[in-house]
């Protein structure tokens, strides 16, 4: 249960870090390679509107000015529908529960997705807890940090095509929907949705300090937030460790190069196997820049 937990709420607030360098504390990093190229690393917040880039001049800048567009996976509507079908299963979640948690389930998810719960009942228990991570991340995020747009990780592939940048996913959408929703048994699933029903103050109060921590570009906040919840967060080597790793053989090209631009999930900067370390030990040096 722990590490389904972990992956649900880091998935959407994309913050948590295990441990890494003091005073790192920026989300847009300048990454300058052994040939004198310059790429830059943006850590986002997936819920994060398109508007926030034009309140950073900064980040706007780099952004406009790359050649290499990286983002982590590419919304292709032709795969939508076998998307959907990673979401769904044989068993039905009442089935699996009993009467009283059945019911307690269905008073807390029905209202926020406007259909009876026997509509839902085969639906993975990951795809419903992604639905009640998604609106209480929403309703944490204080009104000064919401901006218009489409989500920014969307905004950065979709604008970037329109504007004929080369665009590298790092990761395919079933890639991505495997990790979702194939990680972990359904059972397991089913334990984390019913402790985030019954228990919702924990994870409440996470989201508040990871969505508190983004706001404040606060990379050690992060570390912090990781080590007070440890117990529950589980194993992170699926999640970030193993996806950084694999990442870096595939950014090195687009570096070599330079004029690339990189936006991925805060979480997976710092800590060390994160990409500000891992790219540090592939010699690349790496700045801090301030943004708004």
């Amino acid at each position: 249960m722990k590490k389904v937990l972990t992956l649900i709420v880091l998935l959407f607030t994309a913050l948590f870090a295990s441990a890494q360098s003091e005073n790192e504390k920026s989300l847009l990093w300048e990454i300058s390679g052994p040939e004198g190229k310059v790429s830059y690393l943006f850590g986002t917040y997936h819920l994060l509107g398109s508007d926030f880039i034009n309140e950073n001049p900064t980040l706007s800048k780099v952004y406009s000015n790359a050649d290499n567009i990286v983002v982590e996976t590419i919304i292709d509507s032709a795969l939508l529908p076998q998307m959907a079908q990673y979401s769904m299963m044989q068993q039905s979640i009442k089935g699996m529960l009993d009467s009283a948690d059945y019911l307690l389930l269905k008073e807390k998810v029905e209202p926020l997705v406007g259909a009876p719960m026997a509509f839902l009942d085969n639906m993975k228990p990951m795809a419903l807890a992604t639905i009640l991570t998604l609106q209480m991340a929403t309703a944490e995020t204080p009104d000064t940090f919401l901006f218009e747009g489409m989500p920014i990780d969307q905004f950065f592939a979709s604008d970037a095509k329109k504007k004929n940048k080369n665009i590298l996913p790092l990761e395919t959408m079933l890639e991505q929907m495997e990790l979702l929703f194939n990680s972990e048994t359904v059972e397991d699933q089913l334990e984390a949705l019913m402790y985030m029903v019954k228990e919702p103050e924990e994870m409440q109060q996470m989201t508040q300090k990871t969505i508190k921590a983004y706001i404040q570009q606060d990379l050690d906040a992060m570390v912090e937030i990781s080590n007070d919840y440890e117990e529950d967060m589980g194993d992170m080597t699926k999640l970030l460790d193993e996806r950084n790793e694999n990442w870096i053989p595939k950014l090195k090209p687009l570096l070599a190069k330079g004029s690339t631009f990189i936006a991925v999930g805060a979480l997976h900067l710092p800590g060390e196997l994160g990409l500000l370390h891992l790219l540090r030990e592939e010699g690349y040096k790496l700045k801090a820049l301030e943004l708004k």
